[in-house]
């Protein structure tokens, strides 16, 4: 649970930083090329896959323990396979 407030803590910290940086920014009357907006682009995208990576396989491991199938034991054609018949 505290790692839970520890990560919501920095990502609003981040957030209000964020919201600072974009209310003071000045123009800078520089050429943005595409590639530099893929960049961007494939930057955020991998780190959304990632966090759901991440999130999806704590989830399971958290609830695995909840939801686990027991594999019933199969007969291997033994002595007790006989005596069933």
């Amino acid at each position: 649970m505290r790692q839970l407030y520890a990560a919501i803590t920095l990502f609003l910290l981040v957030l209000q930083i964020l919201a600072i940086l974009c209310a003071l920014a000045q123009p800078a009357y520089a050429y943005v090329d595409p590639g530099s907006g893929l960049l961007a682009l494939q930057i955020v995208s991998s780190t959304v896959a990632g966090f759901i990576f991440i999130v999806r396989n704590r989830i399971r491991k958290h609830f695995g323990r909840f939801f686990r199938t027991r594999h019933s034991e199969q007969n291997t054609g033994g002595s007790g396979d006989l005596a069933q018949k």
